[in-house]
């Protein structure tokens, strides 16, 4: 019964942060699933304990085993986002260091007329 709370409470507060947009629906199914898997963990421990019993560990063991799975697949998930994340904005300041490097080219060009433009133009001044 208070596993159920529990995980209750800890699906009630994940509802919560998802709402405040403080977590992407990718974390939030992964949070749910731990909260559903803590809440079910009381209701699962009937069915536990024969394939605990078979794995010759506790009931309580192999729920924990299960909950340590589901964290580390979603701690890996972080992992691999945020591996992602580096990857974009290592993207985008190479991506800006282009256009500023561009963009500092043009604006010298600009304000220093061509070789050419000017012997042109000293070629017309001469008599």
């Amino acid at each position: 019964m208070a596993l159920g709370v529990l995980g209750l409470l800890f699906a009630m507060i994940i509802a919560i942060l998802a709402r405040q947009r403080l977590l992407s629906l990718r974390y939030t199914l992964g949070w749910f699933l731990v909260a559903v898997s803590i809440g079910g963990a009381g209701a699962l421990s009937g069915l536990a304990r024969p394939l605990a019993r078979d794995l010759g560990v506790t009931s309580l063991e192999l729920l924990l085993g299960i909950s340590l799975v589901i964290l580390l697949l979603i701690a890996v998930q972080l992992s691999i986002s945020a591996s992602g994340q580096v990857e974009m904005i290592r993207d985008i300041a190479e991506a800006t260091a282009l256009t500023q490097e561009r963009l500092h080219r043009l604006e010298s060009e600009r304000a220093s007329p061509p070789v050419a433009a000017t012997e042109a133009r000293s070629e017309k001044d001469r008599p």
